[in-house]
């Protein structure tokens, strides 16, 4: 039986002295990885997914997919490690 994904909402200030932006952070487990310990994050805004995003053997994020800078994968990295 697969397991549903996890969703929820994070806000992320990418652009100073804007709004923050709100996306929706569903949560994958890597079939490969054991015990399915190694999850990835897929980065969706208005139903367009903007990035696939996992931390790495560091700690640190990294974008698997998408065309974001690395500063915006650190905030929205921070933002999901939060929550």
């Amino acid at each position: 039986m697969e397991n549903p994904e996890e969703t929820f909402n994070i806000s992320v200030q990418i652009n100073p002295g804007l709004e923050p932006l709100t996306m929706t952070i569903t949560i994958v487990a890597e079939a490969s990885a054991p015990d399915n310990q190694t999850r990835t994050f897929k980065v969706s805004r208005d139903q367009e997914t903007l990035g696939i995003l996992r931390q790495n053997t560091d700690q640190r994020w990294e974008q698997v997919e998408g065309n974001m800078d690395q500063g915006q994968v650190n905030l929205i990295g921070a933002a999901i490690a939060a929550q």
